[in-house]
């Protein structure tokens, strides 16, 4: 349950939602004055959507330095039904380091996983049971991801692929992809948060 605070300073003002089994929310984290309840408790509302994905994909995440962006990835996974999470190089994994499951939020308990040293080993084992690579990044030969026809893969297994958060996706699996993604960039920026980056596709490949 939840209920919402007011600081009482005029010049503040500032309301937020608290949890008060966790926090006394009695003085403002902005200003130090006291705060006050305002209306009634309630509880986060969560609707559950009957619409299936067309398309269950796999991940692979290869060489991630962030924990929170894996953890993010983990829970966009679970919301799209991904079958399997693969970790790869020095991808954080929920048993060795807990900041992953901070932003995972037990999603990281739901969705099936698994660490492997060599990305590029990894991605040619799944070719041979028969995975379509898709990798996500920005090159010279990627295509626009709301280009692509996905009727062309049939009902071959997906697997996504998405890379450091600086230096991109290994050379080695850039090779081995059967097709290389983008996303349109229209700002000044070259690239998204690889976390945002994954869902935008994920949803796109899952429910398209």
């Amino acid at each position: 349950m939840f209920e919402i605070r007011q600081c009482t300073h005029p010049e503040c003002g500032l309301r937020l939602p608290i949890d008060p089994a966790l926090y006394r929310g009695a003085y403002c984290p902005r200003c130090g004055a006291p705060m006050i309840r305002v209306g009634s408790s309630y509880q986060h509302r969560q609707t559950l959507s009957e619409l299936q994905p067309k398309r269950r994909i796999s991940v692979l995440l290869d060489n991630l330095r962030s924990a929170y962006n894996t953890g993010a990835i983990f829970r966009t996974a679970d919301g799209v039904g991904a079958a399997h999470l693969y970790l790869g190089g020095i991808t954080p994994n929920p048993t060795e380091n807990m900041a992953v499951g901070k932003t995972a939020l037990g999603s990281e308990l739901t969705i099936p996983w698994s660490s492997h040293p060599d990305a590029c080993a990894l991605a040619q084992d799944l070719q041979a049971e028969g995975f379509r690579l898709l990798v996500l990044e920005t090159t010279p030969q990627a295509v626009p991801i709301f280009d692509v026809d996905l009727q062309c893969f049939g009902t071959d297994p997906l697997l996504l692929v998405v890379g450091n958060e600086q230096a991109g996706v290994d050379p080695g699996l850039l090779e081995l992809c059967d097709l290389v993604l983008a996303l349109p960039m229209v700002g000044s920026k070259a690239s998204l948060n690889v976390a945002v980056a994954f869902g935008v596709a994920a949803y796109w490949l899952a429910f398209s």
